[in-house]
């Protein structure tokens, strides 16, 4: 169902960042007021873990589009451990060392349009197999997109196909580990789809109790849910040009 819908692209231009910067502008500073808007005069939020230009890959950052309008939806980063350290450290401890093989998941965020809850299995959604949604004929188009991005199920499925992507990543870059600061929420999300999420450190007070966790790269690889995410990402400097090709066609 992911790639039907949606595509993950990893921000690799400047543009690119700026449309990531943006969405975390959106979430972070404008929505849940938990950075200073005065701070980002051009509604672009980052910090210093951030690509500092384009050949920077000390950490990543994805996207998430919606394919039928092209909107850029969600975000995610991921940073590689720097002098043993990763952005978690700022807020909390872990209960071991680590070493440059780890990736830490952060800003992980969805615009606010798709996270709103509007109607549960609004026009034939069905929660446990949303790849059987179907359009009712005398349903206005974007109100039925509107229902269906906003349902719980399809909400989840865009964390899954960032996860997978960083997963791709992960697996052609020798990495092991990837760590997460969150709260307990996003803890039972993900081991509700069968992943083992251990917690690593003590809680802290960082926008409400929030935890380190750690994920073992190998087991999120044999999980079967990825057989219905098979495309991955694309980096954003290729999809330009392919646009740009399509458009002098």
């Amino acid at each position: 169902m992911f790639d039907k819908y949606f595509e993950v692209i990893l921000a690799n231009t400047q543009k690119s960042r700026e449309i990531h910067y943006n969405i975390r502008y959106q979430v972070y500073c404008e929505e849940l007021g938990y950075e200073d808007v005065t701070q980002f005069p051009n509604q672009q939020e980052f910090d210093k873990w951030d690509p500092q230009n384009d050949h920077d890959q000390g950490t990543l950052l994805f996207l998430v589009r919606l394919k039928h309008t092209g909107q850029w939806i969600a975000a995610m980063r991921v940073v590689h451990c720097q002098d043993n350290k990763l952005p978690l450290h700022e807020f909390s401890s872990l209960d071991h060392n680590i070493n440059n093989s780890v990736v830490e998941f952060s800003r992980l965020c969805i615009v606010k349009e798709i996270r709103k809850p509007y109607v549960q299995n609004a026009y034939g959604i069905n929660e446990a197999n949303t790849s059987d949604y179907q359009i009712a004929k005398d349903t206005d188009e974007n109100e039925h997109l509107k229902y269906f991005y906003s349902n719980p199920k399809v909400k989840n499925t865009i964390i899954w196909g960032l996860i997978n992507a960083a997963m791709k990543y992960s697996a052609d870059n020798h990495i092991k580990e990837w760590y997460l600061l969150t709260n307990r929420a996003l803890a039972r999300v993900i081991r509700r789809q069968g992943f083992t999420v251990d917690q690593v450190g003590e809680a802290c007070e960082h926008r409400g109790q929030r935890a380190p966790y750690r994920f073992d790269v190998k087991e999120v690889q044999g999980n079967p849910m990825w057989k219905d995410f098979r495309k991955g990402y694309r980096v954003y400097s290729q999809l330009s040009q392919q646009e740009a090709a399509s458009y002098v066609a």
